[in-house]
Order: C-alpha cells, then structure tokens, then sequence
C-alpha cells in the first residue's frame, strides 16, 4: 500500500470542505474540521467497537464524556473509549483533528452524508450521563501528558490505549530521527504542528510545513527528522498503538 503525503489543506474534502479526510485506514480514520462559529458538533452517542478522539488545532472545542463536559483549547486534547457516551460541540471558530480508531466506518458514513445519504456506522445514540463509567477517558489541556524527554526530542504521551498512541513530539534541530522502518501490524502517521520537519515514505524524501500530513501504512519504510535550524512539532499517531506507548517509556 502507498503512503500518504499531503499539504496543508490536502485531503477529500466533504460538506464544502468544512471537514477533510487525512486517513482512510481500517485501523485509522483521520478528519481535520473546521467550524467557522460556535455550533452543535455530535449529539450524546457511543461506540460500541473503537475509541472516539478529539485534538484542538485552533479555537474552542467542548467535549462531553459521558457526564462531564469540558473546554477544550488549542493542544488540549480528549478521547473517549468504545461503549463510553460522548459528543462535542465547537464554543468559537475552531479547527480539529477528529480520530477514529479503528475506523468502524465512519469515513464511509461522512462520505453518505456529503452525498445527502443517511449514512450509518458504529454509533449509537444515547443521553448524556448514561452508560458504563468513563474509566479509561483522556482530559488533557496544553502542555499535559507524560513528558518523556530524549536525545533532541520530547515526547508527550497524549492518549496511551490500545487503539490509538497519541504522541506530540518536539525536536530539536539536528534530531536525525530513527532510522528508516516498517511496521507489520499498524499504520504510523504524523501531523505536522510547527517548523518544517523531513520525512522519509518510501523512497520519498521531503520536507514538509504545518498543516501537512503523513502516513505509512502497515510495510511501508519511513521515518523522520529535523535537519532545519529550528524546532518542530509533530502529532504521531499509531494505530492501533501495538504497544508503542509502552515502548517510547522503557526506551527513553
């Protein structure tokens, strides 16, 4: 399977460009929303077979998790696990990364509805306040997580689950990146938040600005750097995470 490169404001765009698909994987969809005022977002629902998360890129977000629903500003961050009643609403113009994992079909579902389609996928419709306890949730503002630093680079454990490790890396310049890889059993993409860090995707090297994203899916070499004079911010997300968050604690 080929890797995704894609510039700022790149992706399928749907419902007139107001949410674009960054990943269609099975183990990982990927949207970028922008919702130019303060309006409803999902009403109360759950899913019964993958986690629902949310990453603020601009302006305000809140996110209901089950009985508790809180602000969200830009670099917070929330996620909701399966079976676990949650939705959202943007409080201003806001700009969001939306994570399904696994997908469950909901890139097919948005795809049913931009075509004025009813739609359907893993979700079903409940009130605030009922279903199984929010064990497992993620609330974390700016800055919040488990800060591990390294060798030119910080890695913030953003959402450590199964389904999904979110990490917000910092690196330094010089920071030469692991060396090319692959993995057998998920999808490794990156969202680039600052600077102008290079990536490796198959025997593709280049550099990309803020608002990019990349992907390599399950065989796929890659890896990534920051050869550049100064810092960068990556959001990298493994799908499922096969550890990976385990992995970054016992190796850093």
């Amino acid at each position: 399977m080929e890797g995704v490169v894609l510039r700022a404001g790149e992706g399928e765009a749907l419902f007139c460009g107001r949410i674009v698909i960054k990943a269609d994987f099975e183990q990982l969809c990927i949207t970028e929303s922008l919702f130019p005022d303060a309006r409803p977002g999902a009403d109360p629902h759950f899913h019964r077979q993958h986690a629902d998360s949310f990453y603020v890129l601009e302006g305000g977000v809140s996110v209901l998790v089950r009985d508790d629903e809180k602000m969200l500003a830009p670099r917070a961050c929330a996620c909701a696990p399966p079976e676990v009643v949650h939705g959202f609403r943007s409080t201003s113009r806001a700009r969001f990364l939306n994570f399904h994992t696994p997908d469950g079909g909901f890139a097919e579902n948005l795809r049913a509805r931009d075509r004025g389609e009813p739609g359907g996928f893993d979700s079903v419709d409940a009130p605030a306040g009922t279903g199984p306890p929010a064990a497992g949730a993620v609330f974390l503002s700016a800055g919040e997580g488990e800060r591990l630093e390294g060798n030119n680079r910080a890695a913030t454990i953003k959402i450590g689950r199964e389904e999904l490790a979110l990490i917000e890396f910092e690196l330094e310049p010089g920071f030469e990146g692991p060396d090319p890889h692959s993995h057998d059993d998920h999808v490794d993409s990156f969202y680039v938040l600052e600077g102008e860090p290079e990536f490796l995707v198959g025997d593709e090297r280049l550099r990309l600005e803020a608002g990019s994203y990349v992907a390599a899916p399950i065989g796929l070499v890659h890896t990534f750097s920051n050869p550049g004079p100064s810092r960068t911010r990556l959001l990298n997300a493994h799908a499922p995470s096969r550890g990976f968050h385990e992995w970054l604690r016992e190796n850093t």
